[in-house]
């Protein structure tokens, strides 16, 4: 039998414009959620790597203005430092501590963009497969309503064919996402607590700065 002559080959051609739909939908999808997890993947790297080197400068005794020159253009501890030295000089520990730490929530926040829609994809696939399934067995059964019992396997093959590919399709989206996402997570919570701890270095320095 020719290749284009074989199910999975031909499945497209026989599958009604609710299939197809399903199809684009999930492939289209899959490809958003790929590129969301790459560019997820190499910002966070980026950053954790860039913050892991604030901290060691935070770590040194050096003097504010040369912190604020080395660690320029390092998110998001450049931005915590530029917040804790824009408080007014009569500020205390806990109010420069509390400027900070909506300061550092509102990064974290920032940091979090595009995950909840990769969980979402990671969610919505596997139904969004599941109606594509449901739909193709409802044609098959249609197709089959009337029809002669000897050319039943033919007749529903290709319907069948349909469900099937809709339901790999809803898998292959889902999967990838849903364990993306947890990965990402991982790593953020990992970043958050290294953004935390140069918050803490800052703060510290800022007060400091005020004896």
């Amino acid at each position: 039998m020719a290749i284009e002559n074989t199910l999975w080959f031909t499945w497209w051609h026989e599958a009604d414009i609710v299939i197809r739909a399903v199809f684009i939908v999930l492939i289209s999808m899959s490809l958003l959620s790929w590129s969301l997890m790459s560019y997820k993947a190499q910002q966070l790297r980026r950053i954790l790597k860039e913050e892991e080197q604030a901290s060691i400068l935070l770590i040194k005794t050096v003097p504010l203005d040369e912190l604020q020159s080395k660690l320029a253009g390092t998110q998001p501890s450049f931005v915590l430092l530029n917040e804790a030295l824009n408080q007014p000089d009569d500020y205390g520990r806990d109010e420069i501590s509390s400027q900070l730490s909506q300061q550092l929530s509102q990064e974290q926040l920032r940091l979090e963009g595009g995950l909840t829609l990769l969980a979402t994809i990671g969610n919505a696939a596997p139904f969004i497969g599941l109606f594509g399934t449901v739909w193709g067995i409802m044609h098959a059964l249609h197709t089959l309503g009337g029809g002669d019992t000897v050319l039943a396997l033919d007749t529903i093959a290709g319907p069948v064919s349909e469900a099937l590919v809709a339901t790999a399709a809803g898998i292959f989206t889902a999967v990838p996402a849903v364990v993306a996402y947890n990965l990402l997570v991982r790593r953020l919570r990992f970043l958050g607590g290294v953004m935390e701890g140069n918050a803490i270095r800052i703060l510290n320095h800022r007060c400091a700065k005020s004896q």
